[in-house]
């Protein structure tokens, strides 16, 4: 199940996707449907179905201009020009809110329902031949290493990962210390943590390129029950970190089990002491999750998280 939406949702109306198609193709087209899709909990995101051999397409949007939608769009290129990874094409970004009274990114529309929605009826096959599918995908990913870590988009990074994710987690303590929904208790433990890092997070490990936030509705599933397969995967974040940090964040959503990592470690194998900082990565996650939503079953996760903490 998606989280809640953090923005009201944008009202995209048929005359809108007909101007922003128009735009786009160099002609008209007429709109069949509009359909609302799950997605990111910052934007609207909707099916435009239309009567032209490119239909349909998915279109993100959002209120007011928002420069990271032009960040997924050469996201989005940046992928397509140097990977393989299966994400969607980029058609076209907007962020003017001239023509329509929105941001937006237009782009292809993965054929199929994310896996959360495609559980229902998958066969055990089904699932092992896409857990093997996703295991391909990321491994492959993983073999594209940068000079430093932090996003592709940033000019100021870390060469070292545990300069660059202390500070991910300095960050999330800063601001649920200011939120005051994480108890006192469970805070201090974090600053605790954060003084023994260097000891913590000394594993090798080059800047690798990642997805950022694979879990089960970011992931396309295609096909039928039986013949289920993987088409792809949405809302690519785009940055260099250390590869092990996508897998605990595969794992704290149980979006894999045993296929993908027998898969994955015949490319990567294991590195010595993940298991303790794994707990680091779900903590940072978590905490992410509380500052977000504020929901009490994340901010139990992550008290929970708190007291196993290797300190």
């Amino acid at each position: 199940m998606a989280d809640t939406p953090l923005n009201p949702p944008v009202q995209i109306t048929t005359q809108h996707a007909q101007k922003i198609l128009g735009e786009w193709l160099g002609e008209a087209a007429s709109v069949v449907a509009l359909t609302p899709l799950i997605g990111g909990c910052c934007n609207t995101v909707v099916e435009i179905r239309f009567d032209h051999p490119r239909s349909p397409v998915v279109i993100k949007a959002a209120h007011q201009p928002q420069e990271h939608l032009q960040r997924e769009h050469a996201t989005l290129r940046f992928f397509q020009k140097n990977t393989t990874f299966p994400l969607p094409h980029p058609y076209r970004v907007d962020i003017s809110c001239e023509a329509v009274p929105f941001s937006y990114l237009l782009m292809q529309r993965l054929p199929g329902m994310n896996l959360g929605d495609a559980s229902r009826w998958m066969t055990p096959a089904d699932r092992l031949h896409l857990e093997r599918q996703i295991a391909k995908a990321v491994s492959d990913l993983h073999t594209h290493t940068g000079p430093h870590f932090g996003s592709i988009h940033e000019t100021s990074q870390h060469a070292r990962w545990k300069d660059h994710f202390a500070a991910d987690v300095q960050e999330e303590y800063d601001e649920n210390c200011r939120l005051g929904l994480v108890s006192r208790r469970s805070l201090d433990r974090v600053a605790e943590l954060l003084d023994h890092f260097d000891e913590i997070f000394d594993a090798p490990g080059q800047p690798t390129l990642v997805h950022g936030d694979i879990w089960a509705t970011n992931i396309i599933v295609g096909g039928e029950p039986g013949a289920a397969s993987l088409s792809g995967f949405v809302d690519g974040g785009g940055s260099y970190r250390h590869a092990e940090s996508e897998l605990a964040y595969l794992e704290i959503w149980q979006t894999v089990g045993s296929e993908f990592f027998e898969i994955y470690h015949r490319v990567h194998p294991p590195l010595a002491g993940y298991p303790r900082r794994r707990l680091i990565y779900w903590l940072d996650t978590l905490l992410l999750h509380v500052r977000c939503f504020k929901t009490h079953n994340y901010i139990r996760a992550a008290e929970q998280i708190i007291e196993r903490l290797p300190i």
